[in-house]
C-alpha cells in the first residue's frame, strides 16, 4: 500500500516538474507575445486619442456630406470653427470650395477671413481659386490671319491646363476612401482588361509595347486577348498618396493578381500636401 502511494506521489511530482519545465521553456515566447500586445495597445490608444482630439470621425462624415452636396455652407464655417487643428480647418475649406458649386462670395470671404483670424496662410486658397478658374475656362480658339487666309488653331496650353485641372478635381472628390475605384485604378483596370472603351476619359491615350510584336507589322501593336497580367507595376510621375496606393492594392486583390506594385515620384502625407498647395 505504501509502495503504491509512493509511486503515485512520484508520478504527480514528475508531471508537475514536466509542466513547470514546459512553462519555463515557453516563458520567453509568452513574454514576447505580451510585448507585442502591449505595443499594439499603445499604438491603438495613441490613434484613438488623435481621433478624439482632432474629431476625425466628425470630419470624415462632414467630408462625405460635402462631396455629396449634403452640407450647407453655414455648417462648413461652423465645422471650421470647431476644428482644433489648423490644417484640418484649411482642408475643410478647400474640399468644400472644390466640391461645392453654390458657395457664394460672401461665404467664401467669411471662411477666408476665419483662416486669417487663426493665422493660416491663404496661399492655398488662392491656388485652388486659380485652379478652379482654369478648369471652368472653355477651350479658346485663336484665329491667326496669314496672307488674308484665316487659320483656326487650338489653344494647346489652355487645353493642357484644362485637362490637368479636371484630373485634379476628379481626384479631390475621392480624398475620402470609398468602396469604388479611384481615377488611377480605373485607368489601370482599362489597360489590364483591354476594355479601353469603358474608360470614362475620352481624351486619354495609351500605348502598348510588346517586343514580340513591335516588328510584326507597320501598325501599332495591340494587346492580345487572353488572361490578364499577374504582375503589375503602376508608377505615377508626380505626387502620389496612400489612399491611391491602397485603392490600387485593393483592386489587385479583388482581381486575384499575384502582385501589384505602386510607385510615384513623391509620396506626401496630408499635412505636407496642404503645405505644398
Amino acid at each position: 500500500m505504501d509502495d503504491l502511494e509512493s509511486d503515485e506521489t512520484v508520478s504527480l511530482l514528475s508531471d508537475a516538474t514536466a509542466k513547470l519545465t514546459s512553462t519555463v521553456g515557453s516563458l520567453p515566447e509568452l513574454l514576447e507575445k505580451k510585448r507585442l500586445i502591449d505595443l499594439h495597445t499603445t499604438v491603438a490608444t495613441a490613434i484613438l486619442n488623435q481621433i478624439k482630439q482632432r474629431k476625425l470621425d466628425v470630419l470624415f462624415e462632414a467630408e462625405e456630406k460635402i462631396m455629396n452636396g449634403l452640407l450647407s455652407n453655414a455648417s462648413v464655417i461652423e465645422l471650421m470653427r470647431q476644428s482644433s487643428v489648423h490644417e484640418d480647418t484649411l482642408r475643410i475649406m478647400l474640399i468644400n470650395y472644390l466640391c461645392s458649386s453654390n458657395t457664394s462670395k460672401n461665404e467664401l470671404k467669411e471662411q477666408a477671413d476665419y483662416l486669417k483670424e487663426i493665422g493660416m496662410d491663404d496661399a492655398a486658397v488662392k491656388y485652388v481659386k486659380q485652379l478652379r478658374s482654369i478648369s471652368n475656362m472653355s477651350l479658346n480658339r485663336v484665329t491667326n490671319d496669314y496672307s488674308g487666309g484665316g487659320i483656326k488653331t487650338d489653344n494647346m496650353f489652355s487645353n493642357l491646363l484644362n485637362r490637368g485641372s479636371q484630373l485634379f478635381m476628379e481626384g479631390v472628390k475621392n480624398l475620402v476612401p470609398k468602396k469604388h475605384n479611384l481615377p488611377l485604378t480605373k485607368m489601370v483596370d482599362a489597360i489590364i482588361t483591354g476594355n479601353l472603351q469603358c474608360y470614362s476619359r475620352s481624351d486619354a491615350e495609351f500605348r502598348y509595347y510588346d517586343p514580340k510584336l513591335m516588328h510584326s507589322s507597320g501598325k501599332e501593336p495591340q494587346r492580345a486577348r487572353g488572361n490578364p497580367p499577374q504582375d503589375v507595376i503602376v508608377f505615377v510621375i508626380g505626387g502620389g498618396n496612400y489612399v491611391e496606393y491602397q485603392n490600387v492594392v485593393d483592386y489587385g486583390k479583388s482581381k486575384g493578381l499575384a502582385r501589384i506594385t505602386y510607385g510615384c515620384t513623391e509620396l506626401v502625407n496630408p499635412k505636407q500636401f496642404v503645405e505644398q498647395v
